[in-house]
């Protein structure tokens, strides 16, 4: 079954921000919690992935299930499901009572419509989703899927982080999704909080909704995420105690040390398993250099991933070796390693014909380097810069304004080549099969924007999508992997150092692997 496959993943994975916690008193309702945004384009996170939506985006709208600290399948808006023999009908059953911010009940009807959104529209719908061959409600408090094949990852998909379940009453008018007003406008959710004030340019005001299906909760009365995006001065907003809730904080490792010496400030690296932050630089595999896999591995052997490590990370992370996370649970070590070497840098591009010009260089291109996680990608892409010019390698670094500018470059393939980085999600089906499946090639970010395509690939991902024995799956991803890294699709760089910064006030953080993805239905403030 389904769910039974998921509950069999290593529980030594589970490690969270609430197991870190001491002991908690008596929860205890009322207060503001202020947390912080580094900017957001929607609220909306069936269109959108990331942190920057996917944060507030899972206390405004809730979904079928969450998952709790074991990665065991727990019930949300579905108060409980059953799996067919044939693991092709996925039944679900609704909580009664559940409405929408406005009111408005909470149906089968907004859970199919939900669902076709997502699978049409958001970045990696189609691997979640891409199975689901119809959807019938044949109550207003019942839902059933009809897949045509086992999709092992199927549970995992339908927290509120990636199957979001929207008032179809609002969003079913015809617009465009993507760009519906009532993604940012008088938005209405089905979560624990409603938005109260929503200024991109300021701040985002959530207040609890007092109607909320589950009694009781939330604890909070209000979530506050004032917009700040210089990581220096949200270090010394921590100092102060003026930031309580601080996930995926961005600060540099030596900020992390400062940090953890300050009255009352924690700093964990827990409540990240099922994200599994990868760095990587992508290269448009269209054009040259890059469509030569003798370029990209001269640029492997140049790049001293370990280095970087040490040296950026202060070696709380690990150096990339692949598609997967070291902590994921079918992380495998087993696959082509490039050392560091100069000398055999050179002498592929030599190989290739890219000789030294009568300019002095063998070739030029430009590194787009995002606006969101400068403390990562700005560094490493000024050792690339600086370590690809000894191979007399022009690069020019490009660095975007703002999120909006990256993500119209890298999903129109405008670029030569970019830092970049995603979320595994503990199912490789989420967040790793939509970087390297031929079909996923998209003008969306997230996507497979490099356009690599591989048969054999799609054959193992195919394979790996339906298999439900777990050792199994793990022998296909170990293939995945090698074949990953033998033809570099991208060049790995150090894990991301994640790290979650938050005040002694903080009573039940959440406990669950996605930490501050997860919805904030129990977490309340010690005064």
């Amino acid at each position: 079954m389904l769910d039974t496959f998921l509950k069999s993943l290593p529980v030594a994975l589970a490690a969270t921000l609430g197991a870190a916690s001491l002991a908690q008193a008596e929860p205890k309702a009322g207060g503001t919690l202020t947390a912080f945004t580094s900017g957001y384009r929607t609220l909306n996170a069936a269109v959108q992935s990331g942190a920057a939506t996917g944060a507030p985006a899972s206390q405004i709208f809730a979904g079928l299930v969450t998952v709790g600290a074991d990665y065991a399948i727990e019930p949300y808006l579905a108060e409980s499901w059953e799996v067919s023999e044939d693991q092709l009908t996925v039944t679900f059953d609704l909580v009664d009572g559940a409405t929408f911010h406005d009111g408005e009940p909470i149906t089968g009807e907004d859970v199919k419509f939900s669902m076709e959104v997502v699978k049409a529209n958001h970045p990696f719908g189609q691997n979640m989703f891409g199975h689901v061959t119809s959807i019938d409600t044949p109550e207003a408090d019942k839902v059933v899927l009809h897949l045509d094949q086992p999709v092992p990852g199927l549970l995992m998909s339908l927290q509120p982080l990636l199957m979001p379940v929207l008032p179809k009453h609002i969003y079913d008018d015809g617009q465009d999704m993507k760009t519906h007003p009532r993604n940012m406008e008088n938005v209405i959710g089905s979560g624990p909080f409603m938005v109260e004030e929503n200024d991109p340019t300021q701040r985002l005001t959530l207040v609890k909704y007092d109607d909320f299906f589950i009694e009781g909760r939330p604890y909070l009365d209000k979530i506050v995420f004032p917009l700040i995006k210089d990581p220096l001065t949200r270090v010394l907003m921590l100092e102060k105690g003026e930031i309580d809730f601080a996930p995926f904080a961005g600060v540099r490792p030596n900020d992390a040390t400062r940090l953890e010496k300050a009255d009352g400030v924690n700093v964990t690296t827990d409540g990240y398993g099922a994200i599994g932050y990868v760095h990587y630089l992508e290269l448009n595999l269209r054009e040259k250099p890059f469509n030569d896999h003798a370029v990209r591995e001269a640029l492997a052997h140049a790049i001293d991933t370990d280095f970087l490590s040490k040296v950026i990370f202060g070696g709380r992370t690990q150096p990339g070796t692949g598609p997967l996370h070291t902590g994921n649970p079918f992380y495998s070590a087993d696959v082509p390693m490039y050392e560091p070497d100069m000398e055999k840098a050179a002498a592929l591009l030599d190989e290739a014909g890219y000789t030294v010009g009568d300019d002095g260089t063998r070739f030029s291109f430009v590194l787009d380097v995002p606006s969101w996680a400068p403390a990562a990608h700005v560094p490493m892409a000024e050792y690339i810069q600086a370590q690809l010019a000894k191979l007399d390698i022009s690069v020019e670094l490009r660095k975007a304004p703002d999120f909006g500018t990256w993500v119209k470059r890298i999903a129109s393939w405008d670029y030569d080549a970019t830092m970049n980085g995603s979320f595994n999600y503990p199912d490789p089906t989420i967040g790793v099969h939509r970087h390297f499946d031929c079909d996923n090639i998209k003008n969306v970010i997230w996507s497979n924007t490099q356009g690599y395509c591989n048969e054999e690939m799609d054959k193992l991902l195919d394979a790996a999508a339906v298999e439900t024995d777990m050792d199994a799956r793990k022998a296909l991803y170990a293939d995945i992997q090698k074949i990953a890294q033998e033809d570099l699709v991208f060049i790995y760089m150090p894990q991301d150092f994640s790290a979650t910064v938050y005040s002694d006030r903080i009573g039940n953080a959440p406990a669950s692997p996605f930490g501050a993805l997860a919805p904030f239905t129990d977490v309340y403030l010690e005064e």
